[in-house]
């Protein structure tokens, strides 16, 4: 059984007002839905980042850490960004592709170092493994990069997600690298609306 506390604050955070702390909740559980994906999607030797508790939480992306076990080595530190919109076009190229050359610049290496360390200790690193993988991802930046956006109406064709993932070769040239993912709805927010109220009703019949 959930404790009251806790329930009353998942109430707070699905049950909300029009508005901007709309937004935020729904931005919020789309995080939440890919980062099940991500990790229904994990193979044995990668380790997924945990999602936002919060949604007013902003700027921890999401990150999922591969590993050569038998090297004792990073593979990559795949980035995602996920955004919950009307616009996924735009939101693609006003915040996504900005967001990612950051990670590219080393801007946000202090968070990339911490949170990927931080994973890969569950492959029980020396020292001197840790100090290593710290080096690589400083220095050759093994990098890859997920985005994914809600999208409308469905269905989606190939073409428009071709359309709106354009300019994301620039990020980088490897395809391997970079993969872009879509949610098509067709209301978006009356979705997240319902999908909200279906989660509350489970918390509230002491189902989780």
């Amino acid at each position: 059984m959930t404790p009251a506390a806790l329930r009353q604050r998942l109430r707070a955070q699905l049950l909300v007002a029009p508005g901007p702390r709309l937004y935020h909740r729904d931005g919020l559980l789309f995080e939440i839905i890919c980062w099940i994906v991500a990790e229904m999607t994990r193979q044995p030797n990668e380790v997924v980042s945990e999602p936002h508790l919060s949604a007013t939480q902003q700027g921890l992306d999401t990150i999922k850490v591969a590993f050569d076990e038998q090297a004792r080595d990073i593979i990559r530190a795949c980035i995602y960004e996920q955004k919950c919109t009307t616009d996924a076009r735009a939101l693609f190229t006003g915040q996504v592709l900005p967001a990612f050359r950051e990670w590219l610049s080393g801007a946000r290496d202090n968070q990339l170092l911490q949170v990927s360390i931080a994973l890969l200790q569950r492959f029980g690193l020396t020292d001197a493994e840790a100090t290593h993988i710290y080096d690589r991802l400083a220095q050759d930046r093994p990098l890859a990069f997920t985005a994914a956006l809600t999208v409308s109406p469905p269905p989606y064709a190939t073409a428009q997600c071709v359309d709106l993932f354009t300019d994301y070769a620039a990020i980088t040239p490897q395809i391997d690298d970079r993969m872009g993912d879509t949610f098509p709805l067709a209301e978006i927010r009356p979705w997240f609306q319902a999908f909200a109220e279906r989660v509350w009703a489970i918390i509230e019949a002491g189902d989780v």
